[in-house]
């Protein structure tokens, strides 16, 4: 763990703890506004609604529910959540309208949906980099603690971040084998990721931009022809049920997940009750984001939440499913040799998300960038145990061909 998140974790159990003390007098009854900070809350005084695209199925679910159980729990129930389904209250791809009128505080979302608005988490889509997620998550947090850029820029939209979690590498699912980027000419593609998509597109394939929860009934209309996401998406998305092989293309990662308050609810929020909050995502991003990944999540009301280590297990069960593997070093380099084409023109991976985040409205992008790289290095050296810096992706497909 880097001495900079041991010293706010440090700050944070300290803080907590005379919280807690104070928690124990918690009365029983309701309640609603703020807290004077002395502690004296009532059981549910804060009462969170939550806007998730994080499916029940998902393994991008456990972190979301193991937070919210933890804010529960370590306020003595003073923060009590209003658990909306997966994109119940906001449609997918507009998750923060639910923070722009006031009908959620806490938000769940995956920042390419909405590339404009949440930018400063969306690193982890730059294709070809680092895919050790523990590493990520820690640098984001870090960065937006820390960046003065990415801080005005999520000031400006009203988002605290809390954590950011990658989806893990990306895969190619189709029903004819994929050996290599000449595989991809002509192909019509579900793409997302800001520059997963441009990436495939230099390959030749005409990209389909359409929801994951849309992906299922492309396929029966003849809509696309392959699908690249996450390995989420073989069994949540039950794509495994009609895209017979699936390959890991060697672009690593090329989206994620992340959790954000409402920056004014959150400021509102008593000093005490804000260092509970901040030793809660300390530990959330120090490593336990993919833990409960990879293990999934037995929730405080019973229930279970499956990981990538279930959900392969699950894919080795689907009948349909008949391969699973990665390209060869050499077909990876010359697909990433292509670049990403957008409209005609070509670009660098790090060239192009420099110029959307630019567009997006954030200063100094790349100054941003770079730091965040400085910060991946130094978690990578931190996060080294496979458990935690070997994606789930690699460690299924070894699984499944042995």
């Amino acid at each position: 763990m880097s001495s900079h998140i041991q010293r706010r974790l440090m700050t944070g159990v300290a803080a907590a703890t005379v919280a807690a003390i104070a928690l124990a007098g918690c009365s029983s009854g309701g309640g609603g506004g703020g807290g004077g900070g002395d502690g004296e809350y009532s059981a549910g005084q804060w009462k969170v609604t939550i806007t998730s695209v994080a499916a029940d199925k998902s393994v991008l679910r456990p972190m979301q529910e193991w937070y919210m159980d933890e804010v529960e729990k370590r306020t003595n129930g003073a923060i009590e959540f209003h658990r909306t389904t997966a994109n119940e209250i906001c449609a997918q791809a507009d998750q923060y309208a639910c923070v722009e009128d006031g009908s959620a505080q806490l938000l769940v979302t995956v920042p390419n949906y909405q590339p404009s608005i949440f930018v400063t988490n969306s690193m982890p889509e730059i294709t070809f980099d680092t895919d050790n997620s523990a590493a990520m998550t820690a640098a984001i947090a870090e960065l937006t603690e820390t960046n003065e850029d990415a801080k005005a820029f999520l000031d400006a939209k009203n988002l605290y971040s809390v954590s950011t979690w990658s989806v893990g590498n990306i895969l190619v699912g189709s029903n004819t084998p994929l050996n290599g980027p000449d595989d991809l000419k002509g192909l019509s593609m579900r793409t997302a990721g800001t520059i997963a998509a441009p990436n495939f597109a230099a390959a030749g394939v005409v990209p389909t931009q359409v929801t994951a929860d849309e992906a299922y009934n492309s396929f029966s209309t003849g809509l696309v022809q392959a699908a690249a996401g996450a390995m989420d998406f073989v069994v949540a998305w039950k794509l495994g049920e009609v895209l017979k092989h699936w390959v890991d293309p060697g672009m690593g990662v090329y989206s994620e997940f992340a959790m954000y308050w409402a920056k004014d609810y959150y400021d509102a929020f008593p000093d005490d009750i804000r260092a509970t909050l901040e030793e809660i995502a300390d530990e959330l991003n120090s490593g336990t984001a993919i833990e409960l990944w990879q293990n999934g999540y037995d929730s405080t009301a019973g229930t279970h939440f499956v990981g990538t280590n279930e959900q392969c297990e699950m894919i080795s069960a689907i009948p349909n499913v008949e391969t699973m593997e990665a390209w060869d070093d050499t077909a990876v380099a010359d697909f990433k040799a292509l670049g990403a084409d957008v409209d005609g023109q070509k670009y660098t991976n790090d060239e192009l998300w420099v110029k959307n985040a630019t567009d997006a409205g954030l200063t100094n992008a790349q100054g941003v960038l770079d730091d965040y790289r400085e910060l991946v290095a130094k978690y990578e050296a931190e996060h080294t145990d496979p458990a935690l810096s070997v994606d789930p992706v690699t460690t299924c497909i070894e699984q499944f061909n042995q």
